[in-house]
């Protein structure tokens, strides 16, 4: 279980290291553009080096496995749960945000009525789904 906790951890911070390292290359001009690079570079670095550990490679070179869990599905699961896990922080920080008045004005328009509406009914469907799958699964 901790080696499959430090996988997740690894491979999280090398992808966080990619995407903020595409981000600061995007964003930075001239000289500052070349800590993207270095922050891709670091992140593909980690990643692979990581794989490597979990590889046929890593029996040839030190005669056993150095971390033995499925890394393919390991990684999968990181990145489906780092996604739900931002996703839910978004969705929920965004209806805060839009609640408090701070994205948007103080009175909300037709629109924006509508859509808080309609993300009331896709949580609700969902939840209705979540329980008919627990009791299926039963």
């Amino acid at each position: 279980m901790i080696v499959q906790f430090l996988s997740i951890v690894i491979f999280t911070f090398s992808l966080t290291l990619l995407v903020l390292g595409a981000v600061t290359w995007w964003i930075e001009r001239e000289r500052k553009r070349v800590l993207g690079v270095w922050m891709i570079a670091s992140g593909l670095f980690i990643a692979i080096g990581y794989a490597l550990l979990g590889s046929r490679f890593s029996i040839a070179w030190f005669g056993r496995l150095i971390v033995a869990v499925d890394l393919p599905l390991l990684w999968a699961t990181a990145i489906l749960y780092t996604i739900g896990v931002l996703g839910g922080i978004g969705l929920a920080g965004g209806i805060f945000m839009w609640m408090s008045g701070r994205l948007t004005r103080l009175k909300p328009t037709r629109i924006e009525k509508q859509l808080a509406a309609y993300i009331g009914v896709i949580l609700l469907v969902a939840l209705v789904i979540s329980l008919i799958a627990v009791l299926l699964s039963r």
